[in-house]
């Protein structure tokens, strides 16, 4: 280096910046748990540092949840939930499940966890969240999915009153088909012997359910327009059909006479198979006298020709312009109208008769129609593109029969009025009266069902959505019987829906009580599911009670959508319906309870929002930004002013940063970590103090520790206090017990000091130590006085007056002739205490008679022959109060029948009264409890009670006591009475 270049070293270096070293905020009592990007669960303090390992094993931890006094860690090892000590000390699994288990969540009481366990569906899973009891692991609850819906619930945090767990559920609502019945199921309660009625419709449909349709077509040279015109249209009555009925299956067949062989009864196409093809096979026979035997087609279609469901309705539409012909057919020659009809029913196929001029000329289609509950359609032979018209009239105006099957279990009968099948048009109703008995001998509290299934034709079972189900509660013989049905209704908006709804009650007489329903009738009710509660008490106390499920569902939400839901699944709604605009996405999840228990944090998007937990007041606290890539997964810091959450840039590990709730700048907390959880420490201080802190020798003072919580968990304490030599007595350490958090528990006691010096007492919690120094002075040659008086107040006619003078020698010699002057209060010859040894203290009572008001002080002088260094102590004072109660009257005189008004004042506080006429007879109020000494009451003069002077008494009932208190007299005239100057005017 040249000597030129070392200035400009120097002046470099000057300007260089300063290392500035910044002090450490202090460590609030909490700890961040989280998953590193290794694959491990950590923690550290609430500043960022003291980053510690908590579960380094070769396998991969995440998912961490601390429980809320902070002394537990649950997180997931592999496919398992594993429970710890805090410090992730005697790890173990939760239980035994196979199945793999994800984000536990603790409930605020630390004795069971809420997790997701993943279901095999097919390829892959399904997660359901349960609830496990901690100590053995055994499941105890499952949040049930509404049965509207098909979801995926996810991400359980339990509410900080254990009433509501927040989960994230992704959901599409199951489209069920039309309801065939009003009443599917019904489940209420009834008395044993009682009975209800329903009534239940049946909705037929103007198809028939699952149809496999047969065209049957005649194919003779006659029918060439008809052909041409169902091949045009086939395509359009099917789209038709399979509109009103889309599991609709068709099959295409021919027939001809017996000259025409191989083409008598022909299959072109068959249920499988595409019946636009099969209907391009059907070709007309040019033979002008082809013979028609469409009987023998009906039976070959009714045997063998094709492969029916077992479940479908069975319809065979016959077009033709002829009748049939029978007993053609070798080698039988059974191709009768008898055989025919006879095989249709045993295959319970339906009749449909398309008639292009002649196809009824022998009444043959009728008998079919009647024998087969079929339908029969003409159309002009001339028009034949009518012919698609009568093909759907003839399958739509197929009458519905309708049998109603009861089953029912002991104890309960239906009857249903009419008793036997219905017969309707399709596409209209059937109606039943149902009436319900329940036996006299079923017993209270048993359950009982009925099913009825509501069959359509000829059927032997019913169909899906035909099937009611009733199911009967026997009541108790005492309690009112209360009964609420189910309630499902469509939301227009996230806002739920309005319901009104009614609930009856009865009493064992059957007298009819007003229920209570909780959520009254008329509540707007969230989107979800909510039970409604309805009790009603007789006149004898006895509660009855009956619950309903009311559900709103929505349109399909599209994404992830928080709900809340009780732990048993009675009441979940959708909380993100609620949202407002600033945060109405489609992809909600990771909700998170505030401290408390008021709002939610949760992620949406790439933005972190927060809510009450009624749906109001939501706001964006931190969103993607330049520094901030994708925030998620927030968790609340205890004191409820901030957040904690992930925050992870395209292709960069995630960070943990806090960001204050009601939004600001994020600040980086710890790199390289995600799933924040939050674990609660408790913080305990410990203060001592003595009152006062300087005392004469032998003189006392009182000892007082403070051990107090300001951290955000419970805190166990056992105190111990060490007492010098030079003091006596103190407080004595002891097992505080459990300390909660914002907790303050209070020992005290008092010492004596008997060593002159300064003497520290110490307390102890723990490590926690709190010192205090109490000073005893030098013993001296002094005698003190201190008095007393009890009670003070007194009251006149009461307990007399005590007054208590302590005396105390504490000087090292002997003192003669001790005495108390007082004299204004005739202290002489009680006040007598005659020799004090050495440290030596007594007692010299006084009585005053609570005979007067009285209102003064008294002071009391101790004199004594021997030394008394310190004149200033031997005197002591005290206020003697004895209150003198009154009674004050609104005026002097009254008539007969008349009220007066009168006041007290100067009584016992919360003393219970007696009130009084002397003479007289008594009347409202008798008694009454003053509150602060005084009271305003009336009193009656009855109108035959005695006239002349009285007074108004008022004697001790209860509390303090006081003697008898009279009123100025009071004159009591008869009501005939009139002022002097009264003239009568007539």
């Amino acid at each position: 280096m040249t000597v030129r270049a070392l200035p400009l070293l120097l002046v470099a270096l000057l300007v260089l910046p300063v290392p500035v070293l910044r002090a450490q905020p202090p460590a609030e009592p909490f700890d961040i748990g989280f998953t590193s990007t290794d694959g491990h669960v950590f923690k550290v303090d609430s500043t960022g540092n003291a980053r510690t390992n908590l579960t380094g094993t070769v396998r991969e931890q995440y998912d961490p949840a601390f429980s809320l006094d902070g002394t537990k860690l649950a997180y997931v090892d592999g496919d398992h939930v594993m429970i710890a000590n805090a410090d992730g000390t005697d790890p173990r699994r939760l239980n035994a499940e196979r199945l793999r288990q994800s984000e536990p969540a603790w409930s605020p009481d630390g004795t069971s966890i809420a997790l997701v366990t993943w279901f095999p569906i097919g390829d892959g899973e399904r997660p359901r969240i349960q609830i496990h009891r901690v100590s053995d692991g055994a499941k105890t609850g499952e949040i049930a999915i509404p049965q509207h819906l098909r979801a995926e619930d996810t991400q359980p945090d339990w509410s900080p009153d254990g009433r509501t767990i927040a989960i994230t559920r992704r959901s599409s609502t199951i489209r069920q088909p039309p309801p065939r019945i009003t009443r599917p199921a019904t489940d209420l309660p009834a008395r044993r012997g009682g009975t209800f009625e329903l009534d239940q419709v049946v909705h037929t449909p103007r198809i028939p359910p699952k149809p496999d349709v047969v065209l049957l077509i005649d194919i003779s040279g006659s029918m060439d327009g008809e052909i041409g015109s169902v091949k045009k249209t086939l395509i359009d009555i099917m789209g038709d059909i399979k509109t009103l009925q889309p599991e609709s299956r068709f099959g295409i067949a021919s027939f001809a006479g017996p000259e025409n062989e191989g083409r008598t009864s022909t299959v072109h196409s068959g249920f499988d198979e595409d019946p636009v093809a099969g209907i391009g096979e059907v070709n007309v026979i040019r033979d002008q006298g082809s013979t028609e035997v469409w009987a023998h087609a009906l039976i070959r279609t009714a045997t063998d020709a094709f492969d029916f469901r077992p479940d479908s309705s069975r319809v065979v539409v016959v077009i033709g312009d002829e009748g049939t012909a029978e007993r053609l057919m070798p080698p039988n020659y059974d191709d009768t109208v008898d055989n025919a009809i006879t095989a249709l029913q045993a295959a319970n196929i339906r009749f449909v008769g398309i008639d292009s001029g002649g196809l009824d000329q022998f009444g043959q289609a009728t008998r079919f129609v009647v024998a087969t509950d079929g339908s029969l359609q003409t159309f002009d032979e001339n028009k034949p593109g009518e012919i698609s018209t009568a093909i759907l009239d003839g399958i739509k105006d197929l009458d519905v029969k309708v049998t109603a099957v009861p089953r029912c279990g002991d104890g309960l009968t239906v009857a249903l009025t009419p008793p036997g099948p219905v017969t309707v048009p399709s596409g209209e109703d059937a109606r039943f009266a149902e009436k319900f008995t329940v036996s006299p001998d079923a017993v209270p509290g048993s359950t009982l069902r009925c099913t009825v299934e509501f069959r359509l034709n000829n059927e032997q079972e019913a169909r899906p959505g035909h099937v009611q189900t009733v199911t009967v509660q026997v009541a108790d013989l005492v309690k009112p019987l209360v009964r609420i049905d189910d309630i499902a209704t469509q939301a227009r908006d996230g806002s739920g829906a309005t319901i009104t709804y009614q609930a009856t009650a009865t009493d064992s007489r059957n007298r009819v009580l007003t229920p209570a329903c909780t959520p009254p009738s008329g509540t707007r009710f969230p989107v979800g599911i909510t039970t409604v509660t309805c009790t009603a008490t007789d006149a004898q106390g006895n509660t009855g009670t009956d619950t309903a499920i009311v559900t709103i569902t929505a349109d399909d939400p599209e994404g992830s959508r928080i709900w809340l839901v009780t732990p048993d699944g009675s009441s979940q709604f959708d909380l993100s319906a609620r949202f407002g605009e600033e945060c109405d996405g489609y992809d909600d999840e990771h909700p998170a309870w505030s401290p408390d228990g008021q709002s939610l944090a949760f992620t949406q998007d790439e933005r972190i929002c927060t809510v009450k937990a009624d749906g109001t007041d939501i706001r964006v606290v931190v969103e993607d930004s330049g520094s901030i890539g994708r925030p998620r997964d927030a968790a609340w810091l205890p004191d409820g002013t901030r957040l904690v959450f992930e925050s992870a840039g395209v292709e960069q590990p995630p960070d943990l940063w806090t960001v204050p709730v009601q939004g600001g700048t994020p600040r980086l907390l710890t790199r390289n970590a995600s799933q924040p959880a939050v674990q609660r420490l408790p913080r305990l201080t410990v203060t001592t103090t003595a009152t006062p802190a300087e005392i004469p020798f032998n003189g006392r003072t009182t000892i007082e520790v403070t051990v107090a919580n300001t951290g955000f968990a419970p805190a166990p304490a056992t105190l111990t206090v060490t007492m010098p030599s030079g003091l006596r007595g103190g407080p004595a350490g002891s097992n505080l017990g459990p300390i909660a958090p914002g907790e303050r528990k209070v020992v005290s006691g008092d010492a004596t000091g008997t060593t002159a010096g300064e003497h520290e007492v110490t307390a102890a919690v723990g490590t926690i130590t709190s010192k205090v120094t109490v000073k005893v002075l030098e013993r001296t040659g002094s005698l003190s006085l201190a008095v007393a008086a009890a009670p003070q107040p007194a009251f006149v006619g009461g307990d007399d007056v005590t007054v208590t003078f302590t005396l105390l020698n504490s000087s090292g010699s002997t003192l003669t002739n001790v005495r108390v002057v007082a004299s204004a209060f005739g202290c002489e010859p009680e006040c007598l205490a005659g020799t004090l040894g050495p440290d030596a203290q007594t007692e010299v009572r006084l009585t005053i008679p609570a005979t007067q008001a009285v209102d003064r002080e008294l002071v009391g002088v101790v004199i004594a022959t021997g030394p008394d260094e310190i004149a200033s102590d031997n005197v002591a004072a005290t206020q003697i109060v004895v209150k003198q109660p009154v009674i004050t009257l609104d005026q002097q005189a009254g008539p007969l029948g008349g009220v007066v008004s009168l006041q007290g004042k100067d009584f016992p506080p919360g003393a219970k009264v007696r009130l009084g006429w002397s003479p007289g007879i008594s009347e409202t109020p008798g008694e009454l409890t003053t509150a602060d000494g005084t009271f305003t009451a009336q009193m009656l003069v009855f109108h035959n009670d005695t006239e002349g002077p009285r007074q108004a008494l008022a004697a001790t009932v209860e509390g303090t006591r006081f003697g008898e208190v009279k009123s100025e007299d009071f004159l009591v005239l008869p009501n005939t009475s009139q002022p002097a100057d009264f003239i009568e005017r007539g």
